[in-house]
């Protein structure tokens, strides 16, 4: 997918040896054991959630799309500090498919997260780090 400036936006995809239903529910109900603390929680298409993190940067989503252990879409409408303020406006797309054996497919894109943004390297690394060792190892090692 690409923005008006046909620049590209961040996307990652990984294998991961758990199913569907577990991955939705990390994505969803576990995302403090492995990307930040969330409140203000309601978590069905239109609903919201605020993450939190240690170092007191936050962001909040509208839940766009709630599709149980198939696909989330959130949209960013607050976050601070004023590095995270870049975020708003962004999509988040989680989109899981089945894949060989007992493993599931995990595609994610930020729309809006792009190259030409002051905070794509720090944004894009960290999202990296999140989703291939924290995301994986949680599902991985905690299953169902």
């Amino acid at each position: 997918m690409k923005v008006k400036n046909n620049v590209s936006n961040y996307s990652k995809q990984i294998e991961l040896s758990t199913n569907s239903e577990h991955l939705f529910y990390a994505l969803t109900e576990g995302l403090s054991s492995w990307w930040g603390k969330t409140s203000n929680t309601s978590l069905k298409t239109n609903g919201q959630f605020t993450i939190h993190f240690e170092n007191g940067y936050w962001w909040a989503f509208k839940i766009m799309e709630f599709t149980p252990n198939k696909e989330l879409i959130w949209k960013c409408i607050a976050g601070e500090p004023l590095f995270n303020k870049e975020w708003i406006g962004h999509v988040l797309h989680w989109k899981i498919e089945a894949a060989a054996d007992t493993k599931v497919k995990l595609n994610f894109h930020q729309i809006g997260l792009t190259p030409d943004i002051l905070c794509y390297g720090v944004c894009s690394s960290t999202w990296d780090m999140f989703i291939v060792e924290r995301l994986k190892n949680y599902v991985e090692q905690v299953k169902n």
